[in-house]
């Protein structure tokens, strides 16, 4: 399971949108104009497919579902880095 960001919409209007998926397989299609593209499928809760072309995605990190049901992102092997708050950062001097 992952959590993917992908890009959407036209070159001008372009946003991310992000969505919770299983990877289901990478697929070649041909486009309207005969070249041939990646194509990465994936299936969504409930099972509803998406399919976007490999240069729309923009970032995938491994996601599991907790004892809850909730959907938990894996960390990373970077460091993570902890934003300081207002307060911590005035006191500092």
């Amino acid at each position: 399971m992952y959590r993917i960001s992908y890009a959407l919409g036209s070159t001008r209007e372009r946003r991310v949108t992000r969505s919770v998926v299983v990877f289901d397989r990478a697929t070649e299609r041909r486009q309207w104009n005969g070249q041939v593209v990646m194509c990465l499928d994936f299936s969504r809760p409930h099972g509803r497919p998406l399919s976007i072309l490999s240069t729309q995605l923009v970032d995938a990190r491994p996601a599991v579902r907790n004892e809850r049901g909730q959907v938990v992102l894996v960390d990373g092997p970077g460091p993570r880095r902890r934003r300081l708050s207002r307060r911590r950062m005035g006191r500092v001097a």
